[in-house]
């Protein structure tokens, strides 16, 4: 961690650690990033006193509440809604309709979709079809490891399959998908031609009356000139943010879904997803309270 480069372990205060919450701000990155840094930095000095017999004080205890990061102030992601995944999947040409179905249906990693081979696709039985992330590709085109150890996720819809017709294998092989810009045959696609390639679904999808899915990308100004898309207004590749809160919203318990996104502890999942987690304890709550309070009500009348 380059803030504390130069500092002994037993010499960071909790005003150094508040400084660092300050200046990751700074940087634009999102709450619920630097609660995980700060949950890093906790875990390293527990350690150090249960495994290494450190004796010293945790700075990360001593901070206060209003240094702390606050992830429920972040700002809520633009989410695919409705009919918009559907629709910018059906205006997507291959092989990134492809790519976005199984972003869709597995809420993978963008890096770990690029590193898919052949290999790692199990069709022999379509009613029980599973595909398994073991590797990465990074931004440079590199293949590595996987950030944790996601599990096989298993994708029971025939589409996300059919897609892989003979006329557009160019997966099968030794890689991913690659594109016909790329200058070495057998390379992955690149994460930015990857959300080139939304985009531009994005500016074809049409809804069922034939009007655009994305109203903001079609906006002009007086010279007939395309205006600027503001920060956010539009779903990004943050397909497995879509799967995850999709899950949380729907009920599904943490450890579910951190088991889901390939989360080695439940309170990555927790960090990450505060927002939606409050949003599901609010509806169970508002549920609870309006069956207990109408509950006649709501019955369905008795017809007999």
């Amino acid at each position: 961690m380059r803030h504390f480069a130069t500092h002994r372990l037993d010499r960071i205060s909790p005003d150094d650690l508040a400084a660092l919450v300050r200046e990751l701000r700074g940087e634009g990155l999102a709450e619920s990033t630097i609660v995980i840094v700060v949950g890093v930095v906790n875990r390293i000095y527990r350690y150090a006193a249960r495994r290494l017999g450190w004796a010293g004080t945790n700075p990360v205890s001593l901070l206060l509440p209003s240094e702390r990061p606050k992830p429920g102030q972040s700002a809520k992601r633009r989410l695919f809604e409705q009919g918009e995944l559907e629709q910018t999947i059906a205006a997507s040409g291959e092989p990134y309709g492809t790519l976005f179905t199984l972003a869709a249906l597995t809420g993978a990693r963008v890096s770990e979709l690029l590193a898919l081979r052949w290999a790692n696709v199990r069709i022999s039985d379509l009613e029980d079809a599973e595909v398994e992330f073991a590797c990465q590709v990074d931004r440079h085109g590199n293949v590595r490891p996987t950030k944790t150890d996601a599990p096989s996720e298993p994708c029971r819809s025939r589409v996300s399959w059919q897609r892989f017709s003979p006329g557009t294998r160019s997966a099968r092989g030794s890689s991913a998908p690659r594109t016909s810009s790329s200058p070495h045959p057998g390379r992955p696609l690149g994460q930015r031609n990857v959300a080139r390639a939304l985009r531009h679904a994005q500016l074809k999808a049409v809804d069922p009356d034939g009007r655009p899915t994305f109203l903001t990308l079609h906006e002009r100004d007086k010279l007939g000139e395309p205006l600027p898309v503001p920060h956010g207004a539009l779903p990004s590749m943050r397909f497995r943010h879509n799967v995850a809160s999709r899950a949380l919203l729907a009920g599904e318990s943490v450890d579910e879904v951190a088991f889901l996104l390939g989360h080695r502890d439940a309170n990555v999942t927790r960090a990450v997803y505060v927002r939606e987690l409050s949003d599901a304890r609010r509806r169970t709550m508002r549920r609870s309270r309006m069956v207990a309070e109408f509950g006649d009500l709501l019955r369905a009348p008795n017809t007999d």
